[in-house]
């Protein structure tokens, strides 16, 4: 008896043991999280918030908006923009002024963030490592460069504090690439120090609005317009009445169907065009363009014609300045994807998330691509093909994949394409300033050191708002085709009966509905 309970015991044992490798965990690193640009206060040298910037922006425009449209009059007569720039400036400049860098890119004026890792205090947990228990604080202004040098001796500190290793990286946005740049500038104490990285909605590849405004490069494409449109109709709920929202709604539908939506943003290109070089190069500086930091969110394909749009004629003003971004850009930005393979190689896993199903801003060629509101799909995944906003993959492009393994349930998603496809996660309705439901997961992915084969997270996720659950299939966009001129048509005038209906008896305060407009 004594000798069968023996066997029994060893039996369960060695079952036992063959199944721990299936969830062993990876060793416990702390996780040192890199947030983004604008999430840390700014002080001036005497105490003073100056940023988050809390000017009365609807004053400012009340006083703006006749002397502006006077001058911009008086310079389509003249076919002379200048004062009309000079105009604009004197009230952009003094909004922005107290958080300025300088011509090279500094902060001499003594501002400075609220929080900075060289002063924060470090806890030395031993486990149980959570996403914020070592946030790194830093100037999201200054160059990715210095900041990723100041990274460097925040990972020694909690290493020395924690008694681990190595660390984990994690970057939220811009954080990416600040990750990105320390890297690939500090290789060596990267590959002694990180176990793994992961990025959030990265703007490592840039981010196209923004590329386009630091370039001139502006397009207003209709559909692109009608798409972002309506979901912040639709969505945000910026209308407090659904009849008012749906005709207007239907208003834009109606136009762009119409194509008179076109000819609106096909007249307004005119204007951007003659008025944009006036105007860009002047105005980019006195608001976002002296910071190092959103330089190096400018894409890769732009970034040449923007520093020339920008300093034309500065050039030797702004020398050192355009010497950190240079070095950003062909050393960092340029070599991107060839060092995170590289990297891989060398034992430093990478996982990025990506979200999408949300219209793009309507300033880029590429707006009518899947996005996170912010930064397309294209660019957060380093490479993955995207259906337009609203439709789904051509049956064409589906069917010449060669392993729709990575195609995702919505059809809205190739991920072979990605520089990663088996660590490439996508996160539907997840919008980019949202990144709380991907704490935890992120963990246990590179806790386990998972791919995009696990059945716990497999590569296509879906956020309720307060969780992540598995994306199952195809939703009411992916199959609801565009529906034909004649019932768009249809739609609007229906809309238009019940609005002035509802408005006839009363039923209706055009004050009360439009004041979520300016709330």
């Amino acid at each position: 008896m004594f000798k069968k309970l023996i066997s029994v015991s060893l039996a369960i044992i060695m079952v036992f043991a063959m199944t721990v490798p299936c969830f062993a965990a990876n060793e416990e690193y702390p996780t040192i999280y890199v947030t983004g640009a604008q999430t840390n206060n700014l002080f001036n040298a005497e105490g003073e918030r100056i940023y988050p910037i809390g000017a009365d922006v609807g004053a400012i425009f009340k006083e703006a908006i006749g002397p502006c449209i006077e001058q911009l009059l008086m310079g389509y007569l003249k076919g002379d923009y200048s004062d009309y720039t000079k105009e604009l400036q004197s009230h952009i400049a003094p909004v922005f002024e107290k958080v300025k860098l300088d011509v090279n890119g500094e902060a001499t004026d003594g501002s400075h963030p609220e929080y900075h890792s060289s002063t924060v205090a470090v806890s030395n947990k031993q486990s149980g490592y959570g996403m914020w228990d070592y946030r790194f604080w830093y100037d999201w202004r200054l160059s990715p460069l210095e900041t990723a040098a100041e990274l460097e001796k925040y990972i020694d500190r909690v290493k020395e504090a924690t008694g681990k290793d190595k660390v984990n990286l994690v970057g939220r946005c811009y954080g990416a690439n600040v990750i990105q740049t320390y890297l690939t500038l500090h290789e060596t104490h990267a590959l002694a120090n990180v176990s793994d990285v992961a990025y959030y909605a990265s703007s490592v590849m840039g981010i196209d609005f923004m590329s386009a405004l630091f370039s001139g490069e502006i397009v207003l494409d209709s559909k692109a317009v009608e798409n972002f449109v309506e979901y912040y109709l639709e969505r945000e709920k910026i209308i407090s009445d659904p009849t008012t929202e749906v005709l207007i709604i239907t208003l834009v539908e109606f136009l762009n169907q119409a194509k008179i939506l076109g000819i609106g943003t096909d007249a307004l290109m005119s204007i951007v065009n003659e008025l944009k070089d006036a105007i860009i190069p002047a105005i980019v500086m006195e608001v976002v363009g002296s910071w190092p930091s959103y330089w190096s969110m400018v894409t890769p394909e732009l970034y040449i014609k923007s520093r020339d749009y920008i300093f034309d004629g500065r050039e030797d003003e702004y020398a050192n300045f355009i010497a950190k971004t240079d070095k950003y850009y062909y050393d960092v930005e340029l070599k991107a994807e060839e060092t995170i393979l590289a990297l891989e190689k060398k034992g430093i896993n990478f996982y990025i998330f990506s979200k999408y199903g949300f219209p793009e801003i309507p300033l880029h060629k590429d707006a009518r691509l899947q996005s996170d509101s912010y930064t397309t799909v294209y660019r957060q995944s380093f490479g993955a093909t995207t259906a337009e906003y609203g439709k789904v993959l051509s049956d064409k492009y589906i069917n010449g994949i060669a392993d729709k393994k990575y195609l995702s349930p919505d059809l809205k998603i190739d991920a072979s394409t990605a520089l990663l496809p088996q660590r490439s996660w996508f996160v539907k309705n997840l919008h980019h300033n949202d990144f709380a439901v991907l704490h935890d997961l992120t963990l246990e992915i590179m806790r386990y050191d998972l791919t995009v084969d696990s059945t716990k997270y497999p590569q296509y996720l879906y956020s309720t708002g307060t969780a992540v659950e598995i994306l199952e299939g195809p939703d009411e966009d992916a199959t609801t085709p565009e529906a034909p001129p004649q019932v768009t048509y249809i739609r609007f005038f229906t809309a238009i009966i019940n609005f002035f209906t509802k408005l006839f008896r009363g039923e209706l305060n055009l004050k009360e509905i439009f004041s979520g407009l300016f709330d």
